[in-house]
């Protein structure tokens, strides 16, 4: 270029007319490369695999969102023999007014006297790291499990061990209901699943039973590596990052395999939704894993219905059943322990293990009490051919 063609160069895009043109095509390039990066990721994300059950009947067209197959057998606040008994000591029980989840028969302090450190243990890390069982399941808190079977399968269920996302994380914490009251004792960091898992002949699999906070967290889910199997209930699978190219959304009663590991996701009576007044518009549920003879049972929150009979009778019994037992104020939604037993007892467990305490007060009732209630309720029921184990945050069963 001369200098004449410099000048004329200079002088042009001091015009008014040529700075228009030119922020106008800055604009529409960036718009079309905006565009095609939202493309490329919307593509990646809507050709998920996705198993469904033609069979099923369980979508409300009318109000656009999934149903339980079975009517809960409890309702909201319903009451048994067994919250007639006081399940906690002198030091535990005091007046306490809470503005958020009140309980409308009166408040107690719900975690009076409850010291997380006599509840948590510091998890076997070699064992963890080199399974030495056939069956190996490890209580992280709350309704966090490692599952680990045959040495080769390490299945990762509803990990929450970051901070809660959003909104909820950042100011849940400022009131009692929110508040974490137990550290997970099992790093992400910790957990087998880094390295060259393909070189160590392991498969690491992440499965969510439905979309609650305290169920599905991104802020975990994005330290795991991308080589990680990921199952979530149906619908739920589209909002996965799109950096996860393995990633499967299932029906209920559908199932899948990896290796000779079986999968199946079965149903619940419970919900989904993000926010309070959320549609479920994603699938909720269940998870069993079945290798070798052996079958892990996670039930994901769930209330009692006679949804536990129809899956003993599609399956047959159960192994190691892992149920929910706390928040029963909503009975509907969610198992007090005597509908946890009742339901092991449905699918013929010969192992049960109780979670859902000692991590926060999403409910009425004390912290400590789901674990008493459960002891009281096993001990006046005694289940026969069936084993209790309740677990210390951090603890491995090992079959």
């Amino acid at each position: 270029m001369d200098q004449g063609e410099k000048s004329m160069a200079i002088y042009y895009s001091r015009t008014p007319k040529y700075r228009h043109r030119l922020l106008m095509s800055i604009y529409f390039r960036g718009l079309c490369i905006i565009i095609l990066v939202f493309s490329v990721a919307a593509c990646a994300t809507s050709n998920r695999r996705v198993i469904k059950n033609g069979a099923l009947d369980h979508f409300d067209y009318d109000r656009m969102h999934y149903v339980n197959l079975f009517p809960p057998q409890y309702g909201y606040l319903e009451e048994s023999e067994y919250d007639k008994v006081d399940y906690l000591q002198p030091h535990e029980r005091k007046p306490h007014k809470y503005r958020i989840l009140s309980d409308p028969r009166g408040d107690i302090d719900r975690t009076l006297g409850y010291d997380p450190l006599d509840y948590t243990v510091t998890p076997d890390l070699s064992l963890i790291q080199e399974p030495s069982h056939p069956v190996q399941i490890t209580w992280i808190r709350h309704a966090s499990f490692l599952i680990q079977l045959g040495g080769k399968y390490q299945i990762l269920v509803d990990p929450v061990m970051a901070p809660l996302d959003g909104l909820v994380g950042k100011f849940g914490k400022y009131s009692a209901i929110g508040t974490l009251y137990a550290e997970t004792p099992l790093a992400v960091q910790d957990l087998p699943f880094h390295g060259d898992a393909a070189e160590d002949g392991k498969i690491n699999i992440v499965a969510i039973s439905h979309n609650h906070y305290d169920h599905l967290n991104w802020n975990t889910i994005n330290q795991l590596p991308e080589s990680t199997y990921f199952y979530f209930p149906l619908r739920l699978e589209k909002d996965v990052p799109a950096r996860f190219p393995l990633v499967t959304g299932m029906d209920w009663y559908t199932q899948d395999t990896l290796g000779d590991l079986s999968i199946y996701f079965l149903p619940a009576n419970h919900r989904s939704g993000r926010s309070l007044h959320a549609a479920p518009r994603t699938l909720w549920g269940g998870w069993l894993f079945e290798w070798n003879n052996h079958r892990v049972y996670f039930a994901g929150d769930t209330g009692y219905s006679a949804v536990f009979k129809d899956m003993r009778q599609r399956y047959g019994e159960f192994d190691v059943c892992l149920m929910p037992i706390s928040a029963y104020f909503q009975r509907h939604w969610h198992f007090a322990p005597e509908d946890a037993i009742q339901a092991a007892v449905d699918l013929g467990c010969k192992a049960l293990i109780p979670w859902g305490w000692g991590t926060w007060i999403m409910s009425f009732e004390h912290i400590l009490e789901p674990p008493r209630r459960m002891q009281y309720a096993w001990d006046k029921i005694q289940p026969e051919n069936m084993s209790l184990h309740i677990l210390k945050m951090g603890e491995t069963f090992t079959k």
